[in-house]
């Protein structure tokens, strides 16, 4: 029996809505992370900002593993 063609369109508008909202969760941790480390940096007046560094590759790392884990869910 097939679908009717109403349901097919509303698939892919859910799809793209997920996939979109993934990039937006990806663009809030790195940022929250890299801010953090920021001021992290600031507080103590560091003359380089290794530690915005390292929490802006942690948020990166945070934020590919939560792309892996909802990419293969489905």
């Amino acid at each position: 029996m097939e679908k009717p063609k109403d349901e097919i369109p509303t698939k892919k508008v859910n799809a793209a809505a997920k996939y979109s909202a993934i990039g937006f969760q990806m663009i809030a941790t790195i940022g929250l992370l890299t801010f953090i480390g920021y001021k992290i940096d600031e507080h103590r007046n560091s003359k380089s900002n290794l530690i915005t560094a390292a929490f802006a590759l942690v948020g990166v790392g945070i934020a590919l593993y939560q792309v892996i884990r909802q990419a293969t869910r489905d």
